[in-house]
């Protein structure tokens, strides 16, 4: 190990970029998590109003977490249901009628092991219409999951999978093809 290890954990954000994040997160923790339950247009245009790109017929669970809401687009009629947490330090795009179960980490950042301050890997992630990620899932950076794709339950997703695709598991593997009917 060199002499020069030094794991200080700084982030890469502008001031005005760590202020904006901090005001969210504050509210977040109050006037977006105690709305009532069916104030969710009014949790859309928070979200929207620290410019996210989320569509006026989108669902966001009150305890759904939003961190860097500007990074965030979802599409008509999607949802973010309770205890899913977007972590959007790079964008994070979900298309039309997306369900993201309870419980699900969208997760766009990680850190270069390869760095002696672990600097910050952070990539996209992208979710294709109609697509269901199930309870308890997490989606790691730098992954493409197609349309009418389906995500079971408790899977890590660290690749990308096409259009129709079933996939479950950790590491999640390709289970077989969705037949529509």
């Amino acid at each position: 190990m060199s002499n020069t290890f030094n794991p200080i954990q700084t982030t890469p954000f502008s001031v005005h970029e760590k202020l904006k994040s901090r005001l969210w997160n504050i509210v977040n923790a109050t006037l977006y998590r105690y709305s009532p339950f069916i104030c969710r247009k009014f949790r859309v245009d928070l979200v929207n109003l620290f410019g996210g790109n989320v569509c006026k017929t989108c669902s966001l669970d009150r305890k759904s977490k939003i961190s860097h809401p500007w990074n965030l687009t979802m599409g008509h009629l999607s949802s973010l249901s309770e205890n899913t947490w977007a972590y959007c330090l790079d964008k994070i795009t979900i298309g039309e009628k997306c369900c993201i179960g309870k419980d699900v980490y969208l997760l766009t950042g990680s850190h270069d092991i390869n760095s002696s301050i672990f600097e910050y890997k952070n990539r996209p992630i992208i979710i294709g219409s109609n697509t269901w990620i199930a309870t308890g899932s997490y989606i790691l950076p730098n992954v493409k999951i197609g349309e009418y794709c389906v995500v079971a339950a408790k899977s890590m997703v660290n690749k990308s999978f096409g259009n129709n695709s079933v996939v479950g598991g950790n590491p999640a593997k390709f289970i077989k093809k969705r037949e529509i009917k």
